[in-house]
């Protein structure tokens, strides 16, 4: 299915730049920003729909961690002390 796409003259130039620059065709750059858009869209409603159910989830059991519980955790990834993920409270 092709759709027509209008740009302004200067998204339009700085396309062609990109193209002539980088030896691809315009329609190969249109292609690849709309297929990382929609990647990004994709992983932003995955993350979404994830808070929503960590939410529904504590409103349930009232089980979480804290921030500070979760970064001090992280700031010991990789390091010789590395701890063990936190467990969950009231």
């Amino acid at each position: 299915m092709n759709h027509p796409l209008t740009l302004d003259d200067a998204l339009k130039s700085r396309l062609t730049d990109l193209a002539n620059r980088t030896q691809r065709t315009e329609e190969q750059l249109l292609q690849e920003a709309v297929q990382d858009y929609l990647e990004r869209q994709d992983t932003r409603a995955g993350f979404l729909a994830e808070a929503e159910q960590s939410w529904l989830d504590y409103q349930a059991d009232g089980q979480h961690l804290t921030g500070d519980e979760v970064r001090a955790w992280l700031r010991s990834w990789g390091t010789p002390d590395e701890k063990a993920p936190p467990e969950c409270h009231d």
